[in-house]
């Protein structure tokens, strides 16, 4: 796929996320959102380039006073997160990062430079692989050793997700005219084994490096309640940390281009294939065939069925 064509796509795929969540803003508007979303995206990376974690002890501004906490802390792909990991070492805390296995390499690396450039012990920071079958276990070991495990909660939505998962497997949290879907598999685990839970995420700020964390939030305190009872006081807490972010400026969200491939089985039933006006444009992506119902703001996946003649 040309250039041209993948930043295309993106825009489609932006602007059909966005107007769920959004549905009273013109096109209009969004398109001036998206380019907004777009520098501040390259805003970050320039902050990851400029901000290393040496500059960062140098200038010793965190944000936020150190607590003396373990447990499991939340946050979301927001603002410059990158920076986040390493603003909590730069204060002092021994963190331990829950990533995909897609993305664990490459993390893995880039803070293991970060820490030798700084001068800092490579066990500072280190990652979990979040799909291998034991990391429930590394979790549990990691927060044995007074650890402060961070992990990034996105919206889990769009491709194969059904509603019979909504309530056992996933959570639906409100925003806008829309849903984002969140797994409540670790706050099973933190409820089982008595781990405390806390949320924090990137927060504008006036000093040297344009952004702090936000102070840490309870989201679930073990010591009181219930399993069920702390099952549903996590959610509220959590739901009410989320909002206060995307308050601050929903459009540093990272996320809005990766929620919905298309609609699932549902689409199918919809009127968008033999809508009069409606304008259909072809995309691969991830090796799969789509059409982007322009009209509306649908993704359909192209599947081929062969019979026997």
């Amino acid at each position: 796929m040309k250039v041209q064509e993948k930043q295309n796509l993106h825009r489609l795929m932006w602007l059909a996320n966005v107007q769920q969540f959004f549905q009273d803003k013109p096109v209009s508007i969004l398109w001036e959102h998206y380019t907004t979303w777009i520098n501040n995206r390259d805003n970050f990376e320039t902050l990851y380039r400029e901000l290393p974690l040496k500059r960062l002890r140098q200038l010793n501004k965190a944000g936020v006073e150190r607590a003396e906490i373990t447990g499991i802390l939340i946050t979301f792909h927001y603002g410059p997160y990158r920076l986040l990991p390493k603003l909590l070492v730069q204060m002092g805390y021994q963190v331990t990062l829950l990533v995909s296995g897609a993305v664990l390499e490459r993390e893995l690396n880039y803070y293991r430079s970060e820490l030798e450039d700084a001068g800092m012990l490579q066990n500072q920071l280190e990652c979990i692989d979040a799909n291998e079958a034991n990391s429930l276990r590394h979790i549990l070991r990691a927060i044995q050793h007074k650890r402060l495990v961070l992990m990034f909660m996105d919206a889990d939505e769009g491709v194969g997700k059904e509603k019979k998962g909504i309530g056992g497997q996933k959570l639906a949290v409100p925003f806008g005219s829309h849903f984002f879907y969140w797994r409540t598999n670790i706050f099973k685990l933190a409820c089982r084994f008595g781990i405390p839970v806390y949320c924090t995420f990137m927060k504008r700020a006036n000093n040297a490096v344009q952004w702090q964390i936000a102070p840490f939030m309870k989201i679930m305190e073990t010591a009181k309640g219930q399993g069920e009872e702390l099952m549903m006081g996590a959610f509220s807490a959590l739901q009410m940390a989320f909002h206060q972010m995307m308050q601050q400026g929903w459009i540093y969200w990272e996320n809005w281009a990766f929620i919905h491939q298309y609609n699932g089985q549902d689409a199918l039933g919809k009127k968008g294939i033999t809508a009069k006006g409606s304008w259909l444009a072809p995309f691969e992506y991830n090796r799969k065939k789509y059409l982007f119902d322009v009209k509306n703001r649908q993704f359909f996946e192209v599947a081929f069925c062969f019979t026997d003649s």
